[in-house]
């Protein structure tokens, strides 16, 4: 039976263990069998850090998706709020009515096609992101140190792979 061991954890001086061992070893692609499951555990742990600055607000990451996105925009269509925010329709919906309740965000129709929504960030929704936004710092911070100069390595390897994942297979 095989040692079973945290992702990051040194066992007996050995090394850092796989997620979990490979179910079909002298296959090939250990490594690359690897990535789904730590690219996973890798956004539920920044998720769940992030979460801790938006539950005393009453907000979810996804709200916080498209606030932020609409604190950088003047306006934008539904189509295009959600492909940035990388939110389905149904999501984004109801996303929208409840951050328009809250006066965070404006709905307006488009004057050319009425059939055409538009989205914009209310003066509280900025304020609310002001407050927040430096709450990330230490974060942010802890990932600049932990990563130091491999930081920039680390992010052109993930827009590579959303890159390679997004393209059609052979």
């Amino acid at each position: 039976m095989r040692e079973q061991a945290r992702v990051g954890e040194d066992v007996q001086g050995g090394g850092v263990r796989p997620v979990y061992p490979d179910p079909l070893p002298g296959t090939g692609h250990h490594d690359a069998r690897q990535v789904p499951v730590l690219l996973h555990r890798a956004r539920d742990a920044m998720a769940a850090r992030m979460r801790t600055l938006f539950d005393p607000v009453q907000l979810t990451d996804a709200q916080w998706r498209v606030l932020r996105l609409l604190s950088i925009v003047e306006e934008v269509d539904t189509a295009e709020l959600a492909n940035r925010a990388f939110l389905l329709g149904p999501s984004l919906s109801r996303i929208v009515r409840d951050l328009t309740e809250r006066g965070l965000i404006r709905r307006r129709l488009d004057d050319d096609d009425a059939r055409r929504s538009l989205h914009s960030i209310t003066p509280e929704g900025m304020v609310l992101i002001e407050q927040i936004m430096p709450q990330f710092d230490p974060l942010y911070d802890q990932i600049e140190q932990t990563f130091g100069a491999d930081l920039a390595t680390l992010n052109a390897l993930l827009i590579k792979l959303a890159a390679m994942l997004a393209a059609p297979a052979d």
